[in-house]
């Protein structure tokens, strides 16, 4: 229950709860508030260098409308395809990369919820979006490797 009901990346078992963090944790969290500026701006800066990088590839990305203060705690890419999310997060993860695919597979799929299963817009989106690694002090030259790792995925697609 304390990881959100997830059972393994993709399996939903019972519904959930976020308790991962104990006292120490939060602990931790009130000390670097101290911090909070310097993070979130670093984190901005490795977002916008995503951005930048991938700008070439006609990926959809996030996006973030006027007067909204965004923590950058995630970098979601939406894919052109299910396989190209696949393909991508192997090459990666054979790097000891791991990206994840967040908000996938859609609750539908939960079979401890009665939830519509007509829900197209949301299977389509969930199949295609893969969350980038992006937290505090990621290095220019790891996103330079995880953005030509995507390139080459995508450029050399199998036949």
């Amino acid at each position: 229950m304390k990881n959100f009901g997830y059972h393994g990346p993709e399996n939903f078992v019972e519904r959930g709860i976020n308790a991962k963090n104990s006292e120490f944790h939060a602990a931790m969290g009130l000390c670097n508030l101290n911090y909070v500026e310097e993070i979130l701006t670093d984190r901005k800066e490795s977002y916008e260098y995503y951005l930048k990088g991938l700008e070439m590839l006609n990926l959809k990305m996030q996006k973030i409308t006027k007067n909204t203060e965004y923590n950058y705690s995630y970098f979601p890419v939406v894919f052109h395809s299910e396989s190209d999310v696949i393909k991508t997060q192997k090459a990666l993860a054979s790097n000891e990369i791991f990206a994840r695919r967040y908000f996938y597979p859609t609750l539908d799929n939960a079979n401890y919820l009665s939830i519509s299963k007509n829900i197209p817009v949301a299977k389509d989106l969930s199949s295609r979006i893969l969350c980038l690694p992006l937290y505090y002090s990621i290095a220019k030259e790891e996103i330079d490797m995880i953005v030509r790792i995507i390139k080459r995925t995508l450029k050399y697609k199998e036949a």
